[in-house]
């Protein structure tokens, strides 16, 4: 198919999901009204593209306000990726040599691999002071040698509830398997280390951008928990893939989709059949527009590769920040007691 009717088909799609997208944004103003939580409701919203939570973030909204506290946050998951400033979970971003991996489509719509429940860290550092013993004196000469960030040691539970929570535990898993190899062999940069990861969390004067190389990891697979089936989307080379505007129309089409079925749920057929009609809309443009922008001989959309995960495990990982030459050459210990490394330079 030549490639101009190939672009002028996704341009009319995305003219189109433009119009899909208007017509959502007037119908959740109807579904605002209709349940009268608005505040679970756009935190229902938040996870349009993936149906999963967004049906559990609607079954909590008849929970009293308030009836969770502080000390219950290590009971809460969540999947789901944010550009909030006050996203204080713990995070390893995806590499960027690694973001066009399809198994890795997951992690990179979450903006990362996001721990989903509190995890347990151990972060310290150490200065290293070396003796010279002197003859005839009763205490030895001490002297400063170095100082260095010690390991940092994540031990994190990773529970799963269904399947599409399973494809992102096995994507986690994939990534961690991942980086600690080597560009060797055939590897298209050949020779290269494995990947600088950073790692966020808990706000700015915690964890903010630490470059860290995984030293080890390992996931204990349970004999006494339930295991889940699932795939691993290894088969997405379409253009739903790349986290591209036909991505964007089918997440919001699920969402629809899923919302619609709530809001006949409630007795509101009007909103109901608004829904249907976005989500039908935007699943037809996603489909049309993946046929036209794969390549010949490569696997469309749809997952291969059935796999189980237990519904309960734990991550373990050892990571060891590093920074370069011209970093360290640069550093400065005032600016670093008053915070600019800290928030800005990924020290710790």
């Amino acid at each position: 198919m030549p490639i101009d009717i190939v672009k002028s088909a996704v341009s009319t799609a995305t003219q189109v999901a433009g119009s899909a997208l208007g017509a959502v944004n007037g119908a959740l103003g109807q579904a605002s009204n209709a349940f009268q939580e608005a505040g679970k409701l756009a935190s229902a919203l938040s996870n349009l593209s993936n149906p999963a939570a967004l049906i559990s973030a609607l079954r909590s909204k008849n929970l009293s306000t308030g009836g969770g506290t502080a000390g219950t946050a290590s009971a809460t998951a969540s999947f789901s990726g944010s550009e909030s400033p006050n996203d204080w979970r713990v995070r390893l971003d995806v590499p960027d040599v690694f973001k066009s991996s399809p198994v890795l489509s997951p992690l990179r719509q979450a903006g990362g691999l996001i721990f989903p429940y509190t995890p347990s860290i151990s972060i310290s550092s150490s200065a290293t002071y070396d003796e010279q013993q002197l003859t005839h004196q009763n205490y030895a000469f001490i002297y400063y040698n170095s100082s260095r960030a010690d390991t940092i040691q994540i031990s994190a539970p990773f529970h799963v509830e269904d399947s599409a929570q399973g494809a992102y535990w096995l994507a986690a898993v994939h990534m961690l398997r991942s980086c600690t190899k080597m560009f060797t062999g055939a590897s298209q940069n050949q020779g290269n280390p494995p990947p600088i990861l950073k790692l966020n969390g808990y706000g700015d004067y915690v964890f903010k951008n630490i470059p860290v190389v995984l030293k080890s990891f390992s996931i204990d697979l349970p004999q006494e928990v339930s295991y889940i089936n699932c795939s691993a989307s290894a088969g997405q080379t379409g253009a739903g893939s790349g986290g591209g505007p036909l991505s964007s129309i089918a997440g919001i089409a699920s969402g629809a989709t899923a919302l619609a079925g709530l809001a006949g749920a409630v007795g509101n057929n009007k909103l109901a059949n608004t829904l249907g009609k976005v989500g039908a809309i935007g699943g037809a443009i996603a489909g049309i527009g993946n046929i036209l922008t794969s390549k010949p001989g490569e696997a469309t959309l749809g997952a291969s590769g059935n796999s189980w995960v237990p519904v309960k495990s734990t991550m373990t990982l050892t990571l060891q920040p590093i920074y370069s030459r011209e970093n360290m050459r640069r550093f400065s210990l005032q600016d670093f007691v008053n915070g600019k490394y800290v928030k800005d330079g990924g020290y710790v």
